[in-house]
């Protein structure tokens, strides 16, 4: 058990901003698997959703669901330090809370997905966790397995999607909307408090740690 309070964060949307590289490497997976290009509007769709949930929408047969993972993944490990950043004020909060929670990640997001970001971004300097997408277990179920874990004397769930707020309720967690991120605001409105911007989210995490 910890003493310190854990604050659990999605990723994308809510502390990298991967929206360009996500349109970059489903585009470039589709291209080498011959498939047509649904458009920039479509493929936004996909950053979000596990890349097994993104199949249907982008029209991609499940039986060339492996044959996509390797694609995408190739073109991520290429784009990614190009294309993905964190938004501006988010490496300061993080720094700010770490003094004072424990950090982690609960994502959507591939395995090697999430340790080329490590690479990047050096997350392993600044999260003591780092949970990535498992298939056959939703993130509620990898929020109620950290949590179990760690048992932290409280904890809090942050996202930007629908998903995010409901694996913190269902996990009895108070939870915050990143919606400068990519959800919409019947998304956010699921949320116990809402962020407008990095700089709101800094704060409301920084009186829930005090």
């Amino acid at each position: 058990m910890t003493n310190q309070p854990l604050i659990l964060f999605d990723w994308d949307g809510t502390l990298a901003d991967s929206m360009a590289l996500c349109i970059a490497e489903v585009r470039t997976a589709l291209g080498q698997m011959g498939l047509p290009d649904p458009g920039d509007a479509v493929i936004r769709q996909c950053n979000g959703p596990s890349i097994q949930q993104s199949l249907p929408i982008l029209g991609i047969p499940q039986e060339r669901c492996e044959e996509y993972l390797t694609a995408r993944l190739q073109a991520c490990h290429t784009l990614c330090p190009q294309l993905l950043r964190l938004y501006d004020g988010i490496p300061a909060m993080l720094e700010a809370l770490g003094e004072r929670a424990t950090l982690c990640i609960v994502s959507n997001g591939a395995a090697a997905y999430l340790d080329r970001c490590r690479e990047v971004f050096h997350l392993d300097k600044r999260f003591s966790r780092i949970v990535p997408f498992h298939p056959g277990r939703t993130k509620a179920q990898s929020v109620a397995m950290l949590l179990k874990e760690t048992r932290p004397a409280r904890a809090v769930m942050v996202g930007d999607r629908q998903g995010d707020i409901l694996a913190g309720k269902s996990n009895g967690l108070p939870t915050l909307c990143a919606a400068y991120g990519y959800g919409a605001p019947e998304e956010w409105a699921l949320a116990d408090r809402t962020a407008r911007d990095v700089p709101e989210l800094a704060q409301m995490l920084a009186e829930w740690v005090g």
